[in-house]
């Protein structure tokens, strides 16, 4: 069996949908799958890469960016290309591009669709995009949603709910072996107050005023660190300034790749405060649960927030944009330590049995071997 992950962008660029492709691509190189991908470039020209023991990455030259999709013309090509040896496309989505290209290249073999959101906030577009989402949820052999809840709340995915399959989102435990040295310094730096953390893009949806406003509350011997860099970075730093919360609250900016694990194990709990349900799945949660740690969430009706996070179990998950429930979660947890113990010991097992990215590569491969015969046995 052959496999080309069609994606928006791969690794290194980060993203939540970058870290599945390449979960994906090497937990199936492990069972023996050969995978290739193709996605955009973050600039023109395109280049190749290749795999160590096979396998291609093709990185299509992008010539800009409309409305958050890039543009990437050569795309359509190496499509044709790449799916002539191909037995399945494996392709995520939202990405109007990638989607256009599938259309315009027109391969034969099966297509595995990816759903991991609906468009929420360009919807404006949707008139001149939804015809090619539903031709190719159409086409598609299988449908593959995050959690249970997204699958049923989902309006695109309402006309497919036959072809449609929940494979939960995965991740590898990869802690280095200076993550627990890093987190020491870490605690040391923050002069070993209880610590909350937070992680994301600074944009409109993941909440991260509303946390701001809440950490206002919460005892005087914790500190919230936020991670993180993007359009509304300035605007909230002024907010902690005006809100006089600059001793409390530290934005972090960027945090690099290799130090990020030891910021979810330098915390004692970990928030994702997001408000919307573009929010769909909340992977940064994943990393917190390998780390054993407990959960402050929200309840965002349709959105495998909620799902992920078990509230009572694993954490707490509490109304969307209501402060002052988002700092009595996290002050009960931030005061009781039998309690964030027993919540991070549930979270980490919740991880083991439903959430590792092995499982999800496992779970992935059953579902293309129901659909074959491979075209190309």
């Amino acid at each position: 069996m052959r496999v080309l992950q069609l994606s928006k962008f791969y690794p290194p660029v980060a993203g939540g949908i970058e870290s599945v492709a390449w979960e994906l691509t090497e937990g199936l190189r492990r069972h023996g799958v050969a995978v290739d991908v193709l996605c955009s470039h973050s600039r023109y020209p395109g280049v190749a890469e290749h795999l160590p023991g096979g396998g291609e990455i093709r990185r299509a030259g992008k010539l800009g960016t409309v409305m958050s999709t890039s543009i990437a013309p050569s795309m359509p090509w190496h499509l044709a290309r790449m799916a002539r040896h191909s037995d399945i496309v494996h392709l995520h989505m939202p990405d109007p591009m990638a989607a256009a290209a599938f259309w315009l290249a027109r391969p034969a073999c099966r297509l595995v669709v990816h759903w991991h959101s609906d468009v929420i906030r360009q919807r404006r577009a949707l008139w001149a995009y939804e015809p090619l989402q539903d031709w190719l949820l159409g086409r598609a052999d299988a449908v593959v949603a995050t959690s249970p809840p997204y699958a049923q709340a989902s309006r695109p995915l309402a006309r497919w709910r036959d072809k449609v399959e929940v494979v939960p989102i995965g991740i590898s435990d990869n802690r280095g072996e200076a993550c627990s040295l890093q987190a020491a310094a870490l605690r040391r730096r923050f002069r070993d107050r209880r610590l909350v953390f937070a992680l994301g893009r600074m944009t409109y949806y993941k909440g991260f005023d509303v946390l701001i406003e809440a950490a206002a509350a919460l005892p005087d011997d914790c500190a919230v660190l936020i991670g993180g860099d993007g359009e509304l970075l300035e605007r909230f730093r002024s907010m902690v300034n005006h809100l006089g919360l600059a001793g409390k609250v530290h934005l972090l900016g960027h945090i690099p790749d290799h130090e990020l694990a030891s910021h979810f194990e330098a915390c004692d709990v970990f928030c994702m405060s997001s408000t919307v349900r573009a929010e769909a799945y909340g992977v940064a949660m994943l990393e917190a649960m390998v780390m054993g740690k407990p959960i402050v969430a929200t309840d965002l009706p349709g959105s495998g927030v909620p799902w992920v996070n078990r509230d009572g179990e694993t954490g707490y998950n509490v109304p969307a944009g209501d402060r002052a429930a988002l700092a009595g979660a996290l002050a009960r947890l931030l005061t009781d330590d039998a309690l964030r113990a027993r919540c991070g010991a549930a979270a980490r097992r919740r991880y083991e049995q439903e959430f590792g990215g092995a499982l999800m590569s496992t779970r992935m491969l059953h579902l293309y071997q129901r659909l074959a015969p491979p075209l190309n046995a």
